[in-house]
């Protein structure tokens, strides 16, 4: 019950990071966190599209870097086949920093 709790947190608080970070092209409508599995499920929504995608991530690991704390995807999966040509590409074993103010947080939970 408690990591349920402390997933539907950590949910939220990465929906808000990733929003704050892709207002230009569209918002997270939905985002899971499971901190047992290392796996996301998020549902986006494009500026100028009428449905989300699914997006899975089926690995993630949170990384500390010189002080800094970074997120490293894995094994990404999309709804759409062009879309999981970019993920491939661009996001698979990509670090992306986490800020500061979630950084911490997130190590302390996940």
């Amino acid at each position: 019950m408690f990591q349920s709790m402390r997933d539907k947190t950590l949910s939220h608080a990465a929906k808000i990071a990733i929003n704050s970070q892709i207002e230009a092209y569209g918002q997270v409508q939905r985002l899971n966190l499971d901190s047992k599995k290392k796996s996301i499920e998020l549902e986006v929504l494009l500026h100028g599209e009428i449905e989300a995608f699914k997006v899975h991530v089926d690995h993630y690991e949170l990384i500390e870097v010189d002080g800094r704390h970074q997120l490293k995807v894995h094994r990404v999966t999309t709804s759409r086949a062009w879309i999981n040509t970019i993920a491939s590409t661009h996001l698979e074993g990509r670090m992306f920093n986490v800020p500061d103010k979630y950084g911490k947080i997130l190590k302390e939970f996940i």
